[in-house]
């Protein structure tokens, strides 16, 4: 009976499916509601749905025949990931290039740009003969046999857009090498044709039916040597073979290796004999492999000896969009427009003369490419992994580069040692032909399931090709650079003179059974301290260090395995004793350190401790601003300093120093038998204002009776492009891709960190970006020319450099739930940029909601967001926009001097059915909340942005 799929193909061709991709695509289909035959039939078209990429995108295999791409190819490409997709761009070990990221209704206008510059991605999945591909630099070497690129096309002109082969029982690999030197990648194709020179004519062996994946099987040698006009043919005759005799009873059982195995090579040569109408000349003799991987990084002298190729390396095959288009114009400036791409998942730039040499480096090095790359990068591999992969189990890019780097911080060399990984069994990362294979399972432990990896070693080259034998099976991911060290040290350590580690561990391993690693074997990570040096045995760093009070941030991840746990200091040795006084145990003495905080929880709710001298003080956690951590701020004697807006409060009684009259609880400390015990229902003040009680019941939600300080997420993104707005004021657009800061609610902000000589040095800066937006945070600042950040920002920071920050931060937000009103959004040079952010998240949500945007500003130069918000203010009805300037120049028509009360109130209809949100200078606020509030606008609908302390709270 045959299969569900074999089914579903019989019920619909799909190649059919393309107007139904039309529709969807015109209708913003959700992925969840389209049919899963559909879903699969589109890999016919070269695009993959990703459930894993959430709330469901695609991406898109492209087809680079022979791995030749030009410059305009490529840049297309590129334009195509930063405008549709997540602006990364993968190449695989097919020489394809992957995009991902695109959403339902880009998918035409996606193969008709491809169409538009000769590029196609269909049958790149499914049963299809996938990428066709030659040595990367064929027809550029000296020592080739022959050029195999136009066979290499005129092989895919057999299977493309033909209904016939684009039905096959299951998918198959074909490759051609020109060289007379064999990777070990040929020998897991399921048919290689390999270049051979006898009585000076230049022949093809041929190798068949080899597989990775789940059942791995090195490709049979068909004794017969094919010439270059019969390569189509062959291959032909060997797609009509798997076609008529391939099983499509089972999907695990249908792969051309085991058609060969029931019909033997035997039965291939009786078929190719009835077939072809010509005869194939015998051979015994089997191509040799090569004794090492190919060389693709660095400078080659082409044929022209004036002529050269640059083999970049692209770590993992991943870059982003803007190193590939920089790439594009690199190879027109200083070549001819023609790139390669390599099935070691690289790229090349090719035909640069010799006097261009160095300033082509130059111009990758710009990119954050070169030709000089590391071991590591050289020698690793990894599959797209679960990030995005329906069906791998692991991650792995993100794996492989975190082992990189801990490999690196040892010192650790890969003299050619290769270390491939792959997500799951299908080894799409060739585990199985790497020095160190990788497969990524799920192992079961006593904390949990969690990621691991079988450990296969001797894969590759050692003497033949050789399939990797496993070592160690269910290795966890952190175990990793413990395992790979040993192995590499071992074998550095007994090897033979001259033999490979392959070798080595084929030696070893040969008779041996693969150990499987269980509990007794896993090692708990270990937390040092880096303040007092105390170690942590756990999954995670403490809250604090028990040991001098540290943040949890002084924490760093030891690799080299767990100390004794007589060494480890526990946490529950001895349990505090029970009062009968009201007083309830909030920490150890010693946990407390002088001129710092120390954030508790007790009975679920969290309090703030500060040492003042040799008395002990408690107030409330969260300041009652926008819910940052007062233990997290800065102890000046009694008086604690918000570390989000400098707010200021007496430790001692919970009052509030700068602004007034937004005063904390404070509670009785007692210190007794080296414990501190406060009394949570003795609170000395309570607090004050409607305002204030405001900002605590929505961070609180519902339920107890103090919130919990926000805690915000600290990561370093990437500069991903730094947009120029105005003569001063510039947009640093960050790579969030992975969600590192997470970003729910528009008008909140993140706090920048630059290095000093006198340390860290953080500033706060507003999202300008959507919370929408999953590829990018925006960051748009004015320079302040005696400010320490942004002049460090504007001075030093470009794209591909890194920003350390923290968020998303603080209570100034737009929560459509809560706030269903009319908006008014008035805002004052760079105050600007929470507004945009309200604006972008309802342009996306397509909301209908009346806004009313209202912009001060100096000189129409000064205007940031000019021709975005006209153009908003033209496409849509329900928005209104104006813009005021206090030094308007002649032609100015539009409102003069700065916004006050009456020109807002008399810019809407309805003043008090109106919601509010204000930014910009302290005064101009608190002018604006007065005339609001004089008006009779209800004061829980006035909302203001500050960043300093000022005499007046924000209402939120």
């Amino acid at each position: 009976m045959p299969n569900p799929i074999e089914v579903w193909k019989s019920e619909k061709h799909p190649f059919d499916v393309w107007p139904d991709v039309e529709k969807y695509a015109a209708a913003q289909t959700p992925m969840k509601a389209i049919d899963t035959p559909d879903l699969e039939r589109m890999k016919w078209h070269g695009l993959f749905y990703r459930k894993r990429d959430e709330p469901g995108r695609y991406m898109t295999r492209i087809r680079v025949t022979a791995g030749e791409l030009s410059a305009d190819q490529a840049r297309e490409i590129a334009f195509i990931a930063y405008e549709l997709g997540h602006g990364i761009v993968d190449i695989t070990t097919r020489a394809n290039v992957q995009v991902q990221g695109l959403e339902i209704e880009h998918l035409p206008a996606v193969v008709s740009r491809l169409e538009h510059v000769g590029l196609s991605a269909k049958q790149t999945g499914h049963d299809n003969i996938r990428n066709v591909f030659a040595h990367p630099f064929s027809g550029l070497q000296h020592d080739e046999l022959i050029d195999t690129r136009q066979l290499c096309h005129d092989v895919t002109e057999v299977f493309l857009d033909s209904r016939e082969y684009s039905d096959l029982p299951r998918k198959l690999n074909i490759c051609l090498n020109g060289t007379d030197s064999h990777s070990a990648h040929f020998w897991t194709q399921d048919l290689s044709f390999l270049a051979t020179e006898v009585d000076g004519e230049v022949l093809f062996h041929v190798l068949l039916a080899g597989t990775q994946g789940q059942n791995p099987r090195l490709a049979w040698h068909l004794p017969v040597l094919v010439r270059p006009d019969q390569v189509v043919d062959v291959t032909r005759s060997i797609l009509d073979l798997f076609k008529a005799k391939g099983t499509r009873e089972k999907r695990n059982k249908s792969r051309l290796r085991f058609l060969i195995e029931d019909i033997g090579i035997g039965g291939v040569l009786e078929w190719l004999e009835q077939d072809l109408p010509f005869p194939l000349q015998p051979c015994v003799g089997e191509p040799i492999p090569a004794s090492s991987h190919d060389e693709l990084v660095g400078w080659f002298r082409q044929t022209d000896a004036k002529l050269w190729t640059m083999g970049i390396s692209i770590p993992l095959g991943r870059m982003t969009w803007r190193q590939l288009e920089g790439l594009a114009l690199l190879s027109k400036k200083w070549g001819n427009g023609q790139l390669r791409t390599t099935h070691e998942q690289g790229i090349a730039v090719i035909n640069i003369p010799t006097g261009f040499k160095n300033a082509a480096a130059t111009d990758a090095a710009a990119l954050g490419l070169t030709v000089q790359a590391d071991p590591f990068e050289l020698n690793t591999m990894a599959c797209t992994g679960s990030q995005f992969c329906n069906i791998a189990v692991t991650e792995t890019k993100g794996h492989m580069f975190q082992l990189i780097e801990k490999l690196r911080k040892r010192a650790l060399k890969l003299h050619g040692i290769r270390i491939h990984m792959s997500g799951c069994p299908s080894s799409c990362a060739q585990h199985f032909t790497a020095d160190i294979g990788l497969k990524g399972v799920r192992v079961r432990r006593l904390i949990g399931t969690r990621e691991g990896f079988d450990v296969f070693l001797g894969g590759g080259l050692a003497g033949q090709v050789h399939m990797g034998l496993p070592y160690k099976l269910g290795v966890d991911v952190d175990q990793l650079p413990n395992l790979v060290e040993d192995v590499v040290n071992e074998f550095y350590l007994k090897h033979r003179s001259g033999q490979t580690f392959s070798a080595y561990w084929r030696e070893k391993l040969q008779a041996a059974e693969a150990a499987k690693v269980g509990d007794e074997e896993y090692k708990v990570p270990v937390w040092l301290c880096e303040a007092c040096d105390f170690h942590h045995n756990g999954e995670d760093p403490p809250v604090f260090c028990p040991s001098c009070a540290g943040l949890r941030r002084n924490f760093a991840r030891l690799e080299d395995g767990t100390s004794d746990a007589a060494e480890a200091v526990s946490e529950g040795d001895s349990l505090p004793p029970v009062r009968d006084d009201g007083f309830l145990f909030a920490a150890k003495n010693s946990d407390l350190t002088s001129g710092a905080g120390l954030t508790v929880e007790v009975q679920g709710i969290e309090y703030a401790l500060f040492r003042v001298g040799d008395k002990v003080r408690c107030i409330d956690s969260a300041c009652p601003h926008e819910g940052a951590s007062l233990a997290d701020g800065e102890l000046r004697d009694d008086v604690v300093v918000c570390p989000w807006h400098s707010w200021e409060f007496d430790t001692c009684t919970g009052c509030s120093l700068e602004p007034k009259g937004n005063d904390v609880s404070s509670y009785e400390t007692l210190i007794d038998g080296g414990n501190i015990f406060i009394k949570p229902q003795a609170a000395k003040a309570m607090p004050v204002n409607s305002a204030a009680t405001s900002v605590l019941d929505r961070i609180k939600g519902s339920g107890s009776a103090r919130p919990k300080a926000v805690k915000p997420v600290e990561a370093v993104l990437q500069v991903v492009d730094v947009i120029q707005e105005t003569p001063d004021v510039k947009t640093f657009r960050l790579n969030n891709a992975d969600g590192a800061i997470p970003f729910d609610h528009p008008g909140k902000f993140a706090k920048v960190c630059i290095p000093s000589d006198d340390g860290d040095v953080w500033r706060s800066f507003t999202i300008s970006s959507r919370p929408g937006d999953k590829h990018y945070l925006d960051l748009t600042m004015k320079l302040n020319p005696v400010g320490q950040v942004t002049r460090y920002l504007f001075d030093n920071v470009g794209p591909g450099d890194s920003i350390r920050l923290k968020g998303a931060q603080g209570g100034f937000f737009l929560d459509t739930q809560q706030h269903p009103e009319p908006l008014v959004l008035v805002s004052a040079g760079s105050g600007i940029t929470p507004m945009m952010s309200i604006v972008r998240s309802l342009v996306a949500a397509e909301s209908q909601r009346p806004v009313t945007f209202l912009y001060g500003a100096r000189t129409e130069a000064d205007i940031i967001f000019r021709k975005e918000c006209e153009q908003l203010a033209q496409d849509h009805s329900w928005f209104k926009y104006r813009v005021s300037l206090s030094m308007p120049g002649e032609s100015w028509t539009g409102s003069h001097g700065r916004i006050d009360g009456p020109q807002v109130l008399s810019a809407v209809n309805e003043p008090t059915a109106c919601r509010y949100f204000l930014c910009g200078p302290n005064e101009f606020m608190e002018s604006l909340v007065e005339e609001l509030k004089h008006a009779n606008v209800p004061a829980e609908r006035i909302h203001t942005e500050q960043f300093h302390a000022v005499k007046t709270p924000a209402t939120i």
